[in-house]
């Protein structure tokens, strides 16, 4: 945020210097026309530094979101990948296999690596999707070790379609790789 600012007012003094030496020079002088155009470029260059300014501050919220939907993310697969592992050893019942391994495949689909979130897109609501599908499994991994009453799964399934839900793009051009299509 800070070096947005500075970088900022480093490009205004930058154009006011060029705009200081353009009124010093008289038009016509063989150095003028030099002058006007390090004037233009100066600005140019903070015009487009000003256009920048809100991607460049949502940055640091952006790259939040990547790292907890990352991390929620291993978390969400590892606890679902162990409460099927307990079907193993008996301690839950073979039937929970029917709801936890669809969610495993779903969170070993999502990889382990971090999702960009591209500049200019809503990402808070990928934050609260990450954090209600790990609430989801959670909750599915209580009731299968009978820690929560099963009616615990309706508040499961209502986390994971909510979740699944926010996760979902704004509109259906931005999950294309080539942007938008009309």
């Amino acid at each position: 945020m800070q070096s947005v600012t500075a970088r900022f007012t480093q490009l205004q003094h930058h154009v006011a210097q060029q705009r200081g030496a353009v009124e010093t020079a008289e038009p016509g002088s063989p150095g003028f026309d030099e002058t006007l155009a390090a004037l233009l470029t100066a600005t140019d260059a903070l015009l487009d530094h000003a256009s920048r300014i809100p991607e460049l501050r949502e940055a640091p919220a952006r790259r939040t979101t990547e790292v907890l939907v990352l991390w929620v993310s291993r978390g969400y697969t590892t606890l679902t990948g162990l409460t099927a592992a307990a079907v193993i050893p008996g301690w839950i019942a073979w039937g929970w296999l029917i709801l936890l391994l669809p969610l495993l495949l779903a969170g070993l689909t999502a990889g382990w690596k971090v999702q960009p979130v591209r500049a200019g897109r809503p990402h808070r609501g990928r934050r609260a999707s990450a954090v209600l599908a790990a609430v989801s499994a959670l909750m599915l991994s209580a009731v299968a070790f009978e820690v929560l009453s099963a009616w615990f799964l309706t508040a499961a399934a209502v986390c994971a379609a909510v979740a699944f839900f926010l996760g979902l793009p704004d509109e259906p051009a931005a999950s294309t790789a080539k942007g938008n299509r009309k």
